[in-house]
């Protein structure tokens, strides 16, 4: 019980000191966590966590589940879910997350639309509706954002990707203070080595935070079975994870260790029905 608290007291203390206090900001998914979120040029149905133009090459229906229990504790728990529907004018995604128990939860409904311009350049573009429950008075407060991205293929086995979120939205007000959710810029790319093996690298800029670099590998090591690997130059330095696909079903397995806090699983499972 003593660990649970000191973790929590970390845990919200680490949060303030770098500007996430109702960032309302979480990636998901636990193929792009496993290679250490650096996935901003990746296409796959979780794109719609990470940048929105990555749904361009979603061929059918999906569906997708995804929890983290971060550093073990359930009252920080993550979880989220999402559909996406391909359509001949693009493809839409619909899609939930929400961090925290009920009494103080954070939570972010969004809408994305993505859509291959043309062979080499998809486009996306969110809209997102952020609301954060205040247990002190028992209500909640909410916002409006919006964020896009595009990604390019520059070279026959690489990709380029750059997303930027909520450059503008409003401001979460309470009767005592008013928070900004902050504005988050990322740039990377991804090369396919050969068939099996998949490099990703990532620049990160948090409004207010230092610049993070990310890195992350993916094998398939044996047929439908893929392995991956993350660093980072954040607070959460390495990662990894297992993932497994076989006809209509998906499942990634990740990891991810706090030098301080300690790990953090997470799991998500993925429909394609095609």
């Amino acid at each position: 019980m003593e660990r649970k608290y000191i973790i929590l007291f970390l845990s919200f203390f680490a949060i303030s000191i770098t500007g996430f206090c109702r960032s309302n900001i979480y990636p998901l998914g636990g193929k792009a966590t496993a290679m250490g979120n650096a996935f901003v040029s990746q296409f796959d149905v979780s794109s719609a966590f990470n940048n929105q133009a990555g749904l361009a090459k979603v061929e059918a229906f999906s569906a997708a589940v995804c929890y983290e229990n971060r550093f073990l504790l359930k009252e920080m728990a993550l979880r989220g879910g999402l559909v996406v529907l391909p359509t001949k004018t693009g493809n839409f995604a619909l899609h939930f997350s929400a961090f925290g128990p009920v009494k103080w939860m954070e939570s972010r409904t969004s809408l994305s639309y993505a859509k291959q311009l043309s062979s080499k350049l998809s486009v996306g573009l969110q809209f997102n509706y952020f609301n954060s429950i205040l247990p002190e008075d028992n209500s909640s407060i909410s916002s409006f954002g919006f964020e896009l991205g595009a990604i390019y293929l520059v070279a026959k086995k690489t990709y380029l990707g750059i997303h930027l979120a909520n450059p503008y939205l409003l401001p979460l007000k309470t009767y005592s203070y008013n928070e900004k959710i902050p504005w988050v810029i990322r740039v990377g790319g991804h090369s396919q080595f050969n068939e099996v093996f998949k490099l990703s690298y990532e620049v990160e800029k948090v409004e207010n935070i230092d610049l993070k670099l990310k890195f992350g590998a993916e094998w398939e090591a044996v047929q439908h079975l893929f392995l991956r690997m993350g660093l980072n130059s954040g607070d959460t330095k390495l990662y990894g994870g297992i993932g497994y696909a076989y006809k209509i079903v998906r499942t990634d397995i990740a990891f991810e260790y706090h030098q301080l806090l300690g790990v953090t699983p997470s799991i998500s499972l993925q429909f394609n029905l095609r």
